[in-house]
This record gives structure tokens, sequence and C-alpha cells, in this order.
């Protein structure tokens, strides 16, 4: 940013917080999204597992696929 558009930004919030930790609260809001759909996932299909509806093989790639695609957007969300 340049230095008027950060002046700006601050004068707009009152000199609470700048745009860099703006950015940084919406990366955690999503990081913290991400990480606890991954979470509620992998608990149904452990459920699922459980009750007999899936097999322990779809579980593990249930599992995988999922950690997978939250690196992939948590490394998109901090870069």
């Amino acid at each position: 940013m340049k230095p008027a558009q950060s002046a700006a930004f601050q004068e707009g919030t009152g000199n609470v917080f700048t745009a860099g930790e703006l950015l940084w609260t919406i990366q955690a809001i999503g990081s913290t999204a991400v990480f606890l759909y991954v979470s509620w996932l992998c608990y149904r299909a452990y459920e699922d597992y459980g009750t007999g509806a899936i097999a322990a093989k779809d579980m593990v790639i249930v599992w995988l696929r999922s950690v997978f695609v939250m690196m992939v957007l948590l490394y998109l969300i901090v870069k």
C-alpha cells in the first residue's frame, strides 16, 4: 500500500488496527474454518466407519483427501 492509502485506512478504522492486522485476522478466521471443517469431516468418517456404513479403506481415503485439501487451502491462505 502507498503511504496515503495506509493513512486513509488507519483513519477510517480510528487507528485501531492496520491493513496487515486485518489481513492476519481474515487469514486466522479462514484457517480456523478450514480446520474445523476437516475435523468434522474426519469425525463423521470415523462415525460412519463405526456404524459400518463405510469400510476402513474408505475412511482412510476420506481422511487423506481432507487433510490434503486442508494443506493446499492453508498454503494458499498464508501465501
